[in-house]
């Protein structure tokens, strides 16, 4: 009897293992190809869940409480339900609650559940500075030939002759001639505002580890080098809203009490308009499509007003969008409002936005005070410099749509895991 017992315990740590390291490889396909590809995120995602719950199935671990920003997670999820009374297309919301608002949650779960250790979140820090490179090189390369490596996306936006079907070798190298410019890179994303959300959200980041949490020169040296191409990158990209980020983010640097950072951000804005060419800063401070985005607003808030407490239903803006609106395009193209708060209040009302707000008050108060207790250096930058990004990040969202991009809300999602998982870290190994 005991030898059967002993065999299903062995099969049982067996098991374990497998679907640990399944859940850990899945991780680090989300991080390293969200940028560049939806169906490997995706893919990964979707096996990371399965792998967890049946592993928490078979262990009959089925415990919550311990998960951290459990009660604000699921006051987020609870507060969406309500917008399902209203919906006109019950199928879009029943399918964006299990394939976007659950599998987001889960997401976070799982990475806090399972990247608990110090090699571990070496590892997917690893993996995830592999990720930036990668893009920051496509970016570069995309600006300087027009055409990104990895989809072979042409910069948005270019001022050039119709180019000729070929290889992009093909092409005059300068671009510049004859009063044209290569125009706006958006590396792996279909736009320079994706890009720049992006950049804000790994930029931070990783300029925090590479000036105060890195102890060997070489290390320093690399992340320092990727951090500054990285804001060339952003300089490049050239746009307005993600600017006002940057500068709106200095508030939560002063309130983490770094206070530095403010200096260095307030010589990089200005040292930014003066370094970049004219023609990029016009790009920068120009109100060229304010008008598109007020008539936006403006029918994104009659959506709102129609049912402002529990919302139009859940993934339903996009639809709702082409029979408010009152141009050539009504019942004819569908929109996005450009401020995620506001979409957000539209789809699933004030309760939703108000759940949606609650976690993200939940997330920054646990953040900051883990600064105060987590011991190790490294860890205790990254920490904080992963949630400058996430403010970013959330203060573009006033001006994009970066919560509703399948990539970028991925990312978010997956760097919010992983500052739990560095707060679960610190709590359990001491670090």
């Amino acid at each position: 009897m005991a030898g059967v017992k002993g065999v299903k315990r062995l099969n049982k740590d067996r098991l374990n293992i497998i679907f640990t390291e399944t859940i850990k490889w899945c991780l680090y396909s989300i991080v390293f190809a969200a940028p560049f590809s939806k169906s490997i995120s995706e893919i990964g995602i979707t096996i990371a869940i399965a792998a967890w719950a049946t592993q928490k199935i078979l262990n009959k671990d089925l415990n919550f409480a311990k998960i951290a920003l459990g009660i604000a997670l699921s006051v987020y999820v609870i507060t969406i339900i309500p917008s399902f009374f209203n919906t006109a297309y019950p199928e879009l919301s029943i399918k964006a609650f299990f394939t976007k608002v659950l599998k987001y949650v889960f997401l976070c779960i799982i990475i806090s559940d399972v990247v608990t250790t110090r090699e571990r979140l070496r590892d997917l820090f690893i993996v995830a500075f592999l990720s930036i490179v990668v893009i920051t090189v496509d970016g570069i390369i995309q600006y300087y030939t027009s055409f990104d490596a990895l989809h072979g996306y042409r910069s948005f936006k270019m001022r050039l002759p119709e180019i000729p079907s070929g290889l992009f070798w093909d092409f005059p190298s300068d671009s510049n001639a004859g009063g044209f410019f290569k125009g706006f890179p958006t590396a792996s994303f279909p736009f320079p505002n994706d890009l720049s959300a992006w950049i804000l959200l790994v930029l931070l980041p990783l300029s925090c580890v590479a000036i105060f949490g890195m102890k060997k020169n070489g290390y320093r040296y690399l992340t320092g080098a990727t951090s500054i191409a990285l804001f060339y990158l952003f300089l490049l990209a050239k746009v307005r809203s993600a600017w006002l980020a940057l500068g709106i983010s200095m508030g939560y640097i002063a309130i983490s009490k770094r206070k530095i950072w403010i200096v260095l951000l307030i010589i990089i804005v200005f040292a930014g308009s003066v370094l970049i060419k004219t023609e990029m800063t016009n790009n920068i401070f120009s109100t060229g499509s304010f008008g598109d985005r007020v008539g936006m607003l403006g029918t994104s808030w009659q959506i709102f007003m129609n049912h402002p407490i529990i919302g139009n239903g859940l993934n339903t803006f996009f639809v709702n969008f082409m029979k408010y609106r009152n141009d050539q395009w009504k019942d004819k193209k569908g929109s996005y409002a450009h401020n995620c708060y506001l979409q957000m209040a539209a789809d699933t009302g004030i309760i939703g936005l108000a759940g949606f707000m609650f976690l993200i008050g939940a997330y920054f108060r646990v953040v900051i005070c883990a600064l105060r207790n987590i011991k190790d250096n490294f860890y205790r930058t990254a920490l904080w410099g992963i949630s400058i990004g996430v403010f970013a990040f959330l203060a573009h969202s006033l001006f994009d749509t970066n919560l509703y991009s399948l990539n970028l809300a991925t990312l978010f999602w997956f760097y919010v895991g992983t500052s739990l998982a560095i707060i679960n870290a610190a709590k359990t190994t001491g670090l």
